[in-house]
């Protein structure tokens, strides 16, 4: 059907959109994975944080202060346990930092756009809020609401029956060790529900992704236009290719007037004509480099066009003479030297190529 969108989004418009802030994300993924890393770093850091705050309460309660308490007394007290508390909480806070960033980023990279922070009214809409909880969206997100409450509690439920012996026997133990199981069993209850969770999270990521890569999508006249924007109309394009093959082929159908080709010998090829009583000096009527040099020696050999194997003259002429220039003062004398060859060639004086002087300015 004619604007239904079947075609895959190009990078353009995927570029596009992310530049906008428009990129599949779940912020209940960061949430629920910070989670999960505060009861992983209170498991591996919290024996530590706890004792530290032990000692921190032993010191206030054991070593009174023997100053006067004033204002500034009690508020440099207070920097002191505050920075002591900063340091103690520093490595879990820490983990959580990275552990936030890190999830931001592996969903999106790093994105600066100012769009997102555009107001839109669209935004507080009575209208559109109530759409979005009472429409198709309101009642997805109530469901995923529902499984999520339903498989912790389900996780809750398999943990504590796990455990129903154990916390059983709470009365017959002492208070410390009570304490003890009923800590890591809360652990244990908060470790598997953030793990559940977190999968559960990770599978809405994927369905969100795979939502917005629907959303994406362009009809075939979209594809087309981007085209025509980005690497120009393919009229203008084929009409250009077309004169540069017309002009190609004129070059080529002109080595066969030449006086000689000049050759690398596999790198570039120079094609060269002078008529004295035309021109002032020699002309460079082709020229080309790989194939086209390939090309323009086959067609001079054909034609029984002299090629002169110069590297020197044959890359000063390639790089300083467009295609029907004379050639520059520089060139003068080892082009004269190359002619006065061909032209004994052709009065039947086969005399071998000595080479030609360097040329000025030749590379």
């Amino acid at each position: 059907m004619a604007g239904e969108r079947t075609e895959a989004p190009t990078p353009k418009r995927v570029r596009d959109a992310r530049n906008r802030g428009q990129v599949s994300k779940s912020q209940e993924i960061v949430s629920v994975g910070v989670l999960l890393a505060a009861i992983l770093g209170l498991r591996l850091l919290g024996p530590d944080i706890a004792s530290s705050m032990q000692d921190m309460l032993r010191d206030a309660f054991n070593d009174p202060t023997s100053e006067e308490l004033t204002v500034t007394s009690t508020n440099e007290m207070g920097r002191e346990w505050a920075q002591r508390a900063i340091l103690t909480l520093a490595p879990l806070m820490g983990l959580l930092m990275v552990a936030g960033v890190a999830l931001n980023v592996a969903q999106t990279g790093f994105i600066l756009s100012g769009d997102r922070l555009k107001p839109k009214f669209s935004y507080i809409s009575p209208k559109s809020g109530l759409k979005r909880i009472i429409g198709t969206e309101g009642l997805v997100n109530l469901a995923k609401a529902m499984l999520k409450m339903g498989v912790v509690t389900l996780v809750i439920t398999l943990v504590l029956r796990r455990r129903i012996a154990e916390l059983a026997t709470l009365g017959n133990i002492s208070l410390s060790a009570a304490i003890g199981r009923l800590v890591s069993t809360a652990f244990d209850i908060a470790i598997w529900s953030a793990i559940v969770l977190f999968v559960l999270t990770a599978a809405d990521y994927a369905w969100q992704r795979r939502k917005h890569f629907q959303e994406l999508k362009m009809t075939k006249e979209e594809v087309r236009q981007e085209m025509k924007e980005t690497e120009g109309d393919p009229q203008i394009k084929g009409a250009i290719r077309r004169r540069r093959q017309a002009l190609l082929n004129r070059m080529i159908s002109a080595v066969p007037k030449a006086d000689v080709v000049v050759t690398n010998p596999t790198h570039y090829a120079v094609a060269l004509r002078y008529d004295h009583l035309s021109m002032g000096a020699p002309v460079v009527i082709a020229k080309g480099e790989q194939l086209l040099a390939q090309r323009i020696k086959e067609v001079a050999r054909k034609a029984g066009v002299p090629v002169l194997e110069e590297p020197p003259l044959a890359r000063a002429l390639y790089a300083a003479v467009p295609v029907g220039h004379p050639i520059p003062a520089n060139l003068f004398h080892a082009v004269a030297e190359v002619l006065a060859w061909v032209y004994a060639l052709r009065d039947g004086k086969r005399q071998p190529w000595r080479g030609t002087t360097q040329p000025q300015g030749a590379f």
